[in-house]
């Protein structure tokens, strides 16, 4: 019966596609960046545009005319282009095509001009386009029908182009800044957790000593360990080298700052210090509790890690109305170092 039904499935499919004499794809569907300039959105000066997405097509050349709108939270542009050859497919389309006041081979009907003024306020007060998600949908139309259901030639196709501009990246746990000594922690293969919104982050773990104490002075070792990932925590492999009982160690974590046409400087973060033990449990839970503390924005921040510093006993960690234990509280870090979920309140007594 599974088989009949996926038959049908995969039929139905193709008649979809089929219907329509034009097939269009498009490459990429989605880019994300941490910035985006308004030159590289110029309608005017089409020609300084990245490539951020390419648009393909294929079928029967029928009569037809590209429709391309784009959709930023309730703003929203559109194009019209009209290949000046009829019947004829135009060669693969960049964005550089579709956001363009003059391209060439079509004729063309948009409003880029009242969008750009719709976001001007967002566009001055930082210099780049606004944060979030821009949505991109095009698909063919019989000529003098565009947008209006019905009279589609083609299938429509998605692209998402996302903003995020680089927030400091804030380390959590494990560890101490530099100059306030290592934390203790029991773990040998400690998750390391931090906060940001870059798309890939280099992490870095250093081995120290006594001999360096700097921050300029740790960043010039070689790693001890190094690698990339693309969230805001990463459990220590099992297959790195050994995080040996008795030294101390510190990790730092940096990103490149993208834009469509490469990298932009880069962020890092302080370092933190941490030495591997195994009976300071309440000293490594204790450390973790100040970590999370020192994120939040609350009144009397600074008397209470001193009292948890000068040997002040938490006995008890209240979320959302329940008392929760310290691994809980480490998930929740998790969760909230990767934007999976925002603080509410926390107390303790």
């Amino acid at each position: 019966m599974k088989k009949v039904f996926l038959l049908i499935f995969l039929i139905l499919v193709a008649f979809l596609h089929a219907q329509y004499p034009i097939t269009i794809d498009v490459n990429p569907t989605t880019r994300t960046y941490n910035i985006l300039y308004p030159a590289y959105f110029n309608p005017e000066d089409s020609g300084n545009q990245p490539n951020i997405f390419t648009v393909t097509f294929s079928g029967d050349p029928v009569d037809f005319v590209i429709h391309a709108t784009m959709q930023w939270y309730e703003y929203s542009a559109y194009a019209t282009l009209n290949p000046d050859i009829s019947g004829e497919f135009p060669p693969p389309l960049t964005n550089q095509e579709i956001i363009n006041t003059n391209p060439l081979g079509f004729s063309i009907q948009q409003n880029f001009d009242e969008f750009l003024d719709d976001i001007e306020d967002q566009i001055v007060e930082t210099g780049r386009m606004p944060d979030g998600n821009y949505y991109f949908e095009i698909a063919c139309y019989q000529p003098g029908h565009a947008g209006q259901e019905g009279y589609e030639v083609s299938n429509k196709v998605f692209a998402t182009l996302t903003i995020r501009s680089p927030i400091s990246i804030s380390l959590i746990t494990p560890g101490n800044p530099i100059g306030l000594g290592p934390a203790p922690i029991s773990d040998n293969y400690p998750n390391f957790i931090w906060f940001s919104n870059f798309i890939e982050y280099t992490i870095k773990v250093f081995e120290i000593d006594g001999e360096y104490t700097t921050p300029e002075e740790i960043e010039l070792l070689d790693p001890y360990f190094e690698d990339l990932c693309t969230i805001t925590s990463y459990l220590y492999p099992t297959d790195a080298p050994d995080l040996m009982i008795g030294r101390t160690y510190a990790w730092q974590v940096s990103a490149d700052v993208l834009t469509p046409v490469g990298e932009e400087g880069s962020y890092k973060s302080i370092i933190y210090s941490f030495l591997i033990s195994t009976d300071q449990e309440e000293d490594m839970n204790n450390q973790i509790l100040i970590n999370f503390l020192e994120q939040l924005s609350i009144e009397g921040l600074e008397e209470l890690i001193a009292l948890i510093n000068s040997g002040y006993d938490v006995k008890n960690i209240f979320w959302q109305g329940s008392t929760i234990s310290m691994d809980e509280l480490n998930d929740i870090l998790e969760q909230i170092a990767n934007g999976d979920l925002i603080i509410e309140n926390i107390s303790v007594e």
